[in-house]
């Protein structure tokens, strides 16, 4: 009897075993299925507020599990231009924080926000969107939002020098 019981548990437990071990995993990109996958593109751009030209600082930084660049414009004129491959490190804190970012609590503004800066954030893999979210940050709104889409970001974006130091006021 007590073997019995013995050989059904350890039956169950190696088919659960067998069971996340395929189902977490995902051939097609080489990663995690819950995680970012190896080919998709990040782009993560930073709409700075309503300042004069000289104090205006914007900027887009695009990923891949390969390349970084980070571009710093003010109102459309490019300031700074930079690239690194050094992404390995933060592609994978990227890819392993990537759940983090499903269900962010996004307030959308029916209005807009003068003045305020706005985030958008777009991954892509291929030809599918994985992710697209915009937010307004205005009053206090969206702040855990940007907090968590900012520190998704952050691995990457620390790889380059700071933007003041980029493109100086």
């Amino acid at each position: 009897m007590v073997v019995q019981v013995l050989n059904r548990v350890t039956v169950a437990l190696t088919g659960l075993l067998l069971l996340s071990t395929v189902s977490g995993c995902d051939s097609s990109t080489g990663t995690m299925a819950s995680g970012l996958p190896d080919d998709a593109i990040v782009v993560y751009r930073f709409n700075d507020s309503s300042v004069p030209p000289q104090y205006h600082r914007s900027f887009e930084l695009t990923a891949t599990s390969k390349e970084a660049r980070l571009v710093v414009d003010s109102y459309g004129e490019i300031l700074a231009d930079e690239k690194t491959v050094e992404v390995e490190k933060a592609w994978q804190v990227m890819s392993q924080t990537y759940p983090s970012l499903d269900a962010l609590p996004v307030v959308k503004s029916e209005l807009g926000c003068v003045g305020g800066t706005s985030r958008w954030l777009k991954i892509t893999q291929g030809e599918t969107v994985l992710k697209d979210i915009a937010l307004d940050e205005c009053g206090g709104v969206n702040d855990a939002a940007v907090s968590t889409m900012a520190g998704w970001v952050d691995p990457v974006l620390k790889l380059f020098p700071a933007i003041a130091v980029l493109a100086p006021s």
